[in-house]
């Protein structure tokens, strides 16, 4: 028999939980990352809402046909699961990667998840005895804590929606952007390639040659510097630091040290000497927002070649957008033991928003697609400097032969990118091209353990030809980017530093790795600097003795 008062109980929890999940979780996690996302409110917001009354609807009436006892029991876990999943998101998550910046996923001590589970079993055993024993008092304060949670999301989502910036809602049209028109085209002169293959650390090479050892032969032409420090951990701000040397400034804010490091007077002559030498600055990635934030590409004209302000049209992959939005919602309420299976990585949130006609290829396999698609073709008018990122072993979903593939290892996808690099060297050799260039294939920065901190560092100079690839422990660094490119670009570089070619097999050099950490101690986040003298043995005593200088951050950047 139908009980309305059974009905109405069921409705309000049914509401806290779905509310929670398809409606406030989302918009929140929306409005706190909008300028990371290239999706609208919009076009999520509407959808989720029919999935919320359609499950609502279905719950509702599910529950209040269950007889008594089974009843109390489902809508106690039910009930539990939104109260401990809102003491979660408010109280114990801490540090939570929410744009799935780091490609092992979601790790925590034992020990925490264990302490974290049983706060949920405690909550939940106190719940269902609560309505075995003194059912009428469960009732209230099932009905009245949903309704109070509901008020509380409900108040917190207006005030979301009135304040969300103009972009949260409005995709802007005209703004200058990058993009990929040229992203298959080399020189039929001179070219110097830079391919930044992401998180891919000295170590994770190691580890592919293990398990295949014929995995770099196709870079036998290059000669490999075992021994180079990438100075900063993390895309940001490694990659503004490559394209135009600056080192970060602590103590103002990320827009401002990105604005001062593109305007630096050094900067602006390295740009435009190369510019003056015929040469395009072609830069591609689909993680503009490491080179500029808040700033806009604006920032960039006059200094890289590939910006327009001509209106594109998007594709929206609805299915992906909620998909993905209905995991991370669930990753943030979930019990720490649980949060992996709902974690979801950079890439995912990368492909809901597709450039039609001229968008930047990033992933592994879509760059790989396309090449193979299509090949590359050669321009006559200009010399081509090119600063190609791709997500290499950022994120662990790419097969040896270079295709996607779900759930692959750090051996199966660092092979799937040496398949990528000789498919893209034999285009160069395919036009007649190969030769001339420089190429250098290299990491933005490596992995987070000590042990892999340093990055892989391949360099090909013009006419440089071997059976099997050199190896040099000479100890370079990032820094020497600008002055590298500027010396083979045929441009005075002593200016902006030593090229990776002036340090020598076994020379001693002072370098410095800046390690982002997120401690309690450092609210804005701070950089852990480690000096050290040698190889990377030195940096790990250096790591485990304790950094040499600690610089808060003016304010974190993700």
């Amino acid at each position: 028999m139908f009980d309305i008062k059974k009905a109405v109980l069921s409705l309000i929890v049914s509401f806290l939980l779905g509310f929670m999940l398809l409606i406030f979780g989302p918009a929140e996690i929306f409005f706190a990352n909008v300028s990371e996302f290239e999706f609208l409110y919009g076009e999520f917001a509407g959808y989720m809402a029919l999935i919320f009354l359609g499950i609502l609807i279905v719950l509702t009436m599910v529950l209040a046909l269950l007889p008594e006892k089974i009843h109390s029991i489902v809508l106690s876990v039910l009930f539990v699961i939104s109260v401990a999943g809102y003491l979660q998101v408010m109280f114990l998550n801490k540090n939570l990667d929410l744009l799935g910046v780091n490609p092992d996923g979601y790790h925590v001590p034992f020990m925490q998840g264990i302490l974290n589970l049983l706060i949920w079993l405690v909550l939940l055993m106190g719940v269902i005895v609560l309505a075995v024993w003194k059912r009428e008092i469960w009732k209230k304060v099932v009905m009245y804590l949903s309704i109070l949670l509901i008020g509380m999301q409900a108040v917190a989502l207006v005030s979301l929606l009135i304040t969300a910036p103009e972009e949260a809602y409005e995709r802007a049209k005209e703004d200058d952007r990058l993009w990929g028109k040229d992203q298959y085209t080399v020189s039929m002169d001179k070219n110097i390639i830079v391919f930044v293959l992401d998180y891919f650390s000295s170590l994770y090479l190691q580890q592919m040659l293990a398990v295949y050892p014929d995995g770099a032969d196709c870079l036998h032409d290059f000669t490999y510097y075992s021994n180079a420090d990438c100075t900063y951990y993390g895309t940001f701000p490694s990659m503004v630091h490559m394209l135009t040397g600056c080192e970060v400034d602590t103590t103002v804010s990320n827009n401002e040290w990105l604005k001062n490091s593109w305007n630096n007077d050094l900067t602006v002559e390295f740009y435009q000497e190369m510019q003056a030498n015929n040469y395009k600055m072609n830069v591609y990635t689909a993680d503009v927002h490491v080179l500029c934030s808040d700033n806009g590409c604006g920032i960039l004209r006059d200094r890289i070649s590939n910006i327009t302000d001509e209106p594109r049209e998007v594709d929206v992959n609805t299915g992906l957008l909620l998909r993905t939005l209905g995991k991370m919602s669930s990753y943030r309420m979930a019990p720490d033991l649980l949060k992996p299976q709902f974690y979801t990585n950079v890439s995912e949130y990368s492909l809901i928003v597709q450039e039609l006609g001229n968008g930047i290829a990033h992933t592994n396999s879509d760059f790989y697609a396309k090449l193979q698609e299509d090949g590359l073709q050669a321009d006559d008018s200009a010399n081509y400097f090119i600063f190609q990122h791709l997500i290499g072993t950022h994120e662990l979903n790419t097969d040896i032969n270079g295709n996607y593939q779900e759930k692959t290892s750090v051996e199966e996808t660092a092979r799937g990118c040496m398949t990528i690099m000789e498919a893209y060297l034999n285009e160069l050799k395919r036009l007649g091209v190969y030769d001339d260039a420089t190429i250098i294939i290299t990491a933005d920065h490596g992995g987070d353990w000590k042990e892999d901190l340093q990055v892989i560092y391949f360099i090909k100079q013009p006419g440089e030809t071997h059976e099997a690839s050199p190896m040099t422990n000479a100890p370079i660094s990032h820094c020497d980017m600008l002055p590298t490119v500027a010396q083979m670009a045929g441009v005075d570089h002593a200016k902006y530093g030593k090229s990776i070619f002036e340090f020598s097999q076994d020379e001693q050099r002072e370098r410095t790795m800046w390690v982002r950490t997120k401690e309690e101690d450092y609210p804005t986040d701070a950089y852990f600097c480690y000096t050290y003298t040698g190889d990377i043995l030195a940096l790990i005593t250096q790591i485990d003795a304790g950094p040499t200088v600690i610089r808060e951050m003016y304010e974190p950047f993700y």
